[in-house]
């Protein structure tokens, strides 16, 4: 029985078929190879846990991916050419971390919201213009990573996911904030470098949990009122 199979950093074009037989396998690391595809059989390995396959040249994700009911960890970063995530996304019911940074995604799978229990998503260096609305359920998640796309707004649902701790926004096209932004009663860490904002709401001043915020690069006219009595409270600003 085979859990643990790593065949990573070997130039691989194609997974070799023995691992379709490894009905057992709970992860599989296959990053930093030369795939452009993965096999629709992917899906039939019901007990993965884990599938690493950063730093590859994958051009889409099959379908047959969103069978991994137990899958818990998704790494797909640092491909280049890859465009989407397939819809049948939503169906990784047990999906904590998802890596799909530094691709080619312009827009994301609405099904995407379907995975409630996502705790961490990665999407920086994307050029997305826009979140889902179905995202709004994801409750769970701690950090949403967003830096280096093209998001000119933020959706005022921003605020329903209060069990935010991390947001980074950084570098992307943001020219106001949501006044909702001051319902993440758990932020410690929102990141606003390199975007247009040439003012805050007042609400940010009022995140109680925020330890660090950073405005560099950003056209603001002005040192707000609130930001003396946060950074009384120990949050440390950048300007």
């Amino acid at each position: 029985m085979t859990e643990r199979f790593d065949i990573s950093n070997r130039g691989l074009t194609a997974l070799p078929d023995e691992i379709r037989g490894m009905r057992e396998l709970r992860e599989l690391y296959i990053y930093d190879n030369q795939l452009e595809t993965l096999p629709d059989w992917i899906g039939e390995l019901a007990e993965l846990r884990v599938l690493d396959a950063n730093r590859n040249r994958l051009a889409s994700l099959p379908d047959s991916l969103g069978t991994l009911e137990n899958l818990f960890y998704l790494y797909v970063a640092e491909q280049q050419r890859l465009g989407e995530l397939p819809e049948t996304i939503g169906g990784l019911t047990s999906l904590a971390y998802l890596n799909a940074s530094h691709d080619a995604l312009t827009t994301l799978p609405a099904a995407i919201g379907e995975i409630t229990t996502l705790v961490e998503l990665r999407l920086d260096d994307n050029g997305i213009a826009a979140l889902p609305e179905r995202l709004r359920r994801l409750t769970r998640l701690r950090e949403l990573h967003l830096t280096s796309n093209q998001l000119a707004r933020l959706p005022v649902w921003i605020g329903e996911l209060t069990g935010l701790r991390r947001l980074s926004l950084r570098n992307n096209k943001l020219r106001e904030l949501p006044t909702s932004i001051g319902a993440l009663e758990h932020l410690r860490d929102l990141d606003l470098r390199g975007n247009e904002l040439r003012s805050l709401p007042d609400s940010i001043g009022a995140l109680p949990a925020l330890e660090r915020l950073d405005l560099r690069w950003n056209p603001l006219a002005g040192r707000a009122p609130w930001m003396t009595p946060l950074e009384a409270r120990g949050c440390t600003i950048w300007r």
